[in-house]
């Protein structure tokens, strides 16, 4: 409980998430009466798949899946990570900013998985870890003169490229959520930049950011309408 109360105090959001992530997976496993891995049960729940989205409309599932796992080893791992990282992207950003990019990324890396695996079962919140990786590594990228930021960007650049290298070759995977998470990351750190001023990115990028935002939003909706 000490750990949790110093966790709350230094990063809010961080904390508010995993709490209530690890809610829904005890919340899973009563369901499932210890089945969590189940496919069948994972849709039932809110599970990212395809033809649910494209036939019945039900884009809520882009969004359900980060509070959703499979598994054990699936939601220690996630949330872990979410931990660890989850202040580090905090403070870069700011609680709100946080708040921000963790669920635009997280629902921009189930956009991708939509369109481009839209027939996979897909839940986890690697799609949001995936998007603090990318607001971490611009942010290192942008305060570059910083000897422990630029050093703290390599580190979790090799990660990135070490996970996404790992996904192309595993077929539990989802490899697009995982991408379209950091580049959402990314997106979102573009347009709302990091923490005070000086975070902050010229217009003309971020309005490139909301352009390619608004693309993704219409053609989620055409690939609903493509039946």
């Amino acid at each position: 409980m000490k750990a949790l109360k110093e966790q709350y105090q230094t990063a809010p959001i961080t904390t508010i998430i995993f709490l209530v992530t690890t809610f829904v997976f005890l919340i899973e496993l009563v369901l499932s009466r210890g089945t969590t891995e189940n496919s069948e049960f994972l849709i039932n729940m809110g599970a990212k798949w395809g033809p649910y989205i494209q036939l019945k409309h039900e884009y809520w599932r882009l969004l359900a899946p980060v509070f959703l796992h499979a598994g054990f080893l699936h939601i220690v791992t996630n949330m872990i990570t979410l931990w660890f990282i989850g202040p580090l992207v905090e403070r870069a950003f700011g609680s709100a900013k946080f708040f921000g990019l963790y669920f635009f990324g997280g629902i921009i890396g189930n956009i991708f998985s939509y369109l481009f695996a839209p027939s996979s079962v897909s839940v986890g919140a690697s799609t949001a870890l995936f998007a603090m990786f990318g607001g971490l590594i611009l942010y290192a990228i942008r305060f570059k003169e910083d000897p422990q930021v630029k050093s703290m960007g390599t580190l979790l650049g090799l990660f990135v490229i070490l996970n996404l290298v790992t996904g192309f070759s595993s077929t539990d995977i989802d490899i697009w959520g995982h991408i379209g998470g950091l580049i959402g990351g990314m997106m979102f750190a573009v347009m709302f930049g990091f923490y005070g001023r000086s975070g902050k990115y010229a217009i003309q990028a971020r309005l490139i950011m909301v352009a390619i935002t608004i693309l993704l939003i219409i053609l989620t909706f055409w690939a609903g309408l493509r039946i």
